[in-house]
């Protein structure tokens, strides 16, 4: 190839590569400067913002509101109250000893069984000694039985000759004392004999009131003397409340006073009445020991249980009341949140409304409102959530899953009783509030 034909296509190829790269750099300042007018054009910005809105609209489904449950504020009395914490504890204990020497030759019972009184037999000790003695002293008693009836004669043989002074008066005086005598050993051989005639009953052992055995200390085979332990019994049919009464609080009750008590472990109130007040308790904790007597309702209610009593500590008042879960309490202040009237579907717009816990109680809190101007939000029967207001924003639309059933505190069959704010703070996790 010659060389002006080699310079020729060096010269084409140049051209072609300066040609693509003035053109690439000529496009790409074109795009440049439409996209810089693009992004500067709000009418497009926005036509663009409302396409991937509807792109995101149409790939993600509607959310549906979130689920709550709802209860209603009421206006009703309530009582302030406190609560004090105590424990079941047995009416009567007792240990059960054997009263004779001896080897157990039945212990029929075991830790649990229920006896009645007088009629279930505790344990059998062996009293064949007592037996044997019981014999011999009623042989004793069949002779000086007779030897009494021979100088009951003789003395009043006597008595008949020394009238006519046959016989002087010391020999009457002698068969007078040997009356006296015999009619001594007859006594004292009848003693002996009640005596061991007791030893032989008593080897049976009874039990001496309704209860349950809870404790055995003997068992069959062994040797007992008296006083040593055979059983511990606890009585049924009554128990007692044991509460540690503060100073504060213990003047407010009485010796046949009736209390409320809630047993924690089965959920359950019941009525029992005060029957003793300890006035000496002590110095330390400044509490006192008061008693509070239940049925144990054919042995539902079981020594060692926790029970709490519930002590009115002021004069009914009416207020606005709402279940306990129905008040969020943070660090920074209390808030119910209120549900406007729910449609067909049962949704309806939640608000906050800042209150006041004036009075506690196990289920309920009596409120005030912190602003007037949210009296037309929370009032006599509002929807309060009561489960889920964790999770709410304002005016956020949620689902009301389950509506209010009355309870007989909210429909008014009675004042509830409740605690003051003070006395029942602490309990306020082991209830179930809304705490965060």
């Amino acid at each position: 190839m010659s060389d002006s034909r080699q310079r020729w296509l060096v010269f084409v190829a140049s051209a072609s590569l300066t040609a693509l790269l003035i053109g690439s750099v000529s496009g790409a300042w074109l795009v440049w400067r439409r996209s810089s007018r693009q992004l500067q054009d709000a009418e497009f910005l926005q036509r663009q913002l409302a396409e991937v809105q509807q792109a995101d609209q149409a790939a993600t489904p509607e959310k549906a509101p979130p689920p709550v449950r709802v209860g209603t504020a009421r206006i009703q009395s309530i009582q302030p109250q406190t609560s004090i914490v105590g424990r079941l504890v047995e009416v009567r204990k007792v240990t059960v000893a054997g009263e004779i020497s001896g080897k157990i030759i039945e212990l029929p019972v075991e830790v649990g069984t229920p006896v009645i009184a007088e009629q279930t037999v505790l344990a059998r000790i062996d009293a064949i000694w007592s037996q044997l003695a019981v014999e011999r002293y009623e042989a004793q008693v069949a002779v000086a039985q007779a030897q009494l009836l021979f100088q009951k004669s003789e003395l009043e043989r006597g008595e008949r000759l020394g009238e006519r002074n046959a016989i002087t008066e010391s020999e009457v005086e002698l068969r007078r004392a040997s009356v006296e005598e015999w009619t001594a050993r007859l006594a004292e051989a009848t003693t002996a004999k009640e005596e061991e005639s007791q030893r032989v009953e008593r080897a049976i052992v009874m039990a001496p009131f309704d209860g349950t055995v809870v404790e055995k200390h003997a068992e069959a085979g062994a040797y007992v003397s008296p006083g040593d332990p055979l059983v511990d019994i606890v009585s049924r049919g009554e128990i007692d409340v044991r509460l540690m009464v503060p100073e504060s609080v213990v003047n407010l009750i009485q010796l046949d006073q009736e209390l409320t008590i809630r047993i924690d472990a089965l959920k359950e109130q019941v009525a029992g009445t005060v029957v003793s007040i300890t006035p000496y308790g002590p110095t330390a904790s400044r509490t006192f020991p008061v008693r509070v007597r239940l049925n144990d309702q054919d042995g539902k209610l079981k020594a060692g249980m926790s029970a709490t009593a519930i002590i009115a500590t002021g004069p009914e008042r009416r207020a606005l009341v709402v279940e306990r879960d129905g008040v969020l309490i943070r660090p920074d202040g209390s808030t119910v949140w209120v549900a406007d009237s729910p449609d067909e579907n049962r949704v309806a717009t939640v608000y906050p409304v800042p209150v006041t816990v004036s009075v506690r109680s196990e289920r309920q809190y009596a409120i005030e409102l912190e602003l007037d101007t949210d009296a037309r939000l929370l009032h006599d029967g509002t929807l309060v959530v009561i489960e889920g207001a964790e999770r709410l924003r304002p005016q956020l639309k949620v689902s009301l899953l389950e509506l209010e059933t009355e309870t007989p505190e909210m429909a008014g069959s009675g004042p509830p009783t409740a605690s003051t704010e003070a006395n029942d703070a602490p309990d306020d996790s082991a209830n179930g509030s809304q705490e965060s």
